[in-house]
């Protein structure tokens, strides 16, 4: 899969900035970890930069509950102005996803040419129109994936659900602090998003409306932004603490690894 090149796109896969602190500063990728020879160009910082790209595209290309892996890379034709995507799968590569990544990268460069548009003023388009588009991606990323989602969500979620019970009951649902706050905003805003897709995967032919998914977009959104503060406070390690801390009070009966099911 092939598209002729513009700025914008590769702005896009090549400026990827990680999870705002608290504070609101980012955090960028720590290159010095990564030690390899081949990347999409001949510099060490972009290449590195492409590996949450590439990550992303393979998260996006797996639809099935369990035994399939993909594996993708990205190449850039200079001289073509052409950013070439090779995929590889453990079973074989159906057209079904080839379609389906076409079709995300297409309403990708749509997107971006929209804001390209936007920032110069040549758009006579409201800014809502992009939004309409994103949550587009996100309703065909979500369809095609449904059954992976959905093993994730009955793995991780009551467990989630049960973990901030035990707190509420430790703390009472005023005393929360920092980003325990986040953590309960993050479930109570997932709540909804995910009573509409086990509808969706328990009755297939009851199709959500526009309206449900731009909800669950929404929703999701606000639960990622939640999520990314848990994560980021303290360097990672408060979900961890929150754990132990409840555990030597008694409040908690199993071991728990709060980062793997946030």
């Amino acid at each position: 899969m092939s598209n002729e090149l513009d700025p914008h796109h590769l702005v896009a896969l090549m400026s990827h900035v990680f999870a705002s602190t608290q504070d609101g500063s980012s955090r960028r990728l720590d290159t010095s970890s990564h030690n390899f020879k081949h990347g999409i160009v001949d510099n060490h910082t972009t290449n590195v930069r492409t590996l949450p790209i590439l990550d992303a595209i393979a998260n996006i290309s797996v639809s099935r509950e369990r035994s399939q892996s993909i594996a993708v890379a990205l190449q850039l034709d200079s001289q073509k102005k052409e950013i070439r995507l090779t995929i590889a799968e453990n079973q074989r590569v159906t057209k079904a996803l080839l379609d389906h990544l076409c079709n995300v990268w297409g309403n990708l460069q749509t997107l971006s040419n929209e804001y390209a548009e936007q920032r110069t003023g040549a758009s006579d388009q409201p800014m809502h129109m992009a939004l309409t588009l994103k949550i587009q991606i996100f309703r065909d990323i979500y369809l095609y994936s449904l059954k992976k989602q959905m093993k994730r969500i009955n793995k991780w979620f009551q467990n989630l659900g049960q973990f901030v019970k035990v707190l509420l009951n430790s703390r009472g649902s005023s005393n929360l602090q920092g980003f325990e706050v986040n953590l309960f905003d993050a479930v109570v805003a997932l709540l909804t998003p995910l009573e509409l897709v086990c509808k969706l995967h328990d009755n297939p032919q009851s199709q959500l409306t526009d309206e449900q998914w731009a909800q669950v977009y929404r929703l999701s959104m606000k639960a990622n932004e939640h999520v990314r503060v848990v994560l980021a406070d303290r360097g990672g390690t408060s979900c961890e603490v929150l754990a132990e801390e409840l555990k030597g009070a008694k409040h908690l009966e199993k071991e728990w690894c709060l980062p793997n099911i946030v």
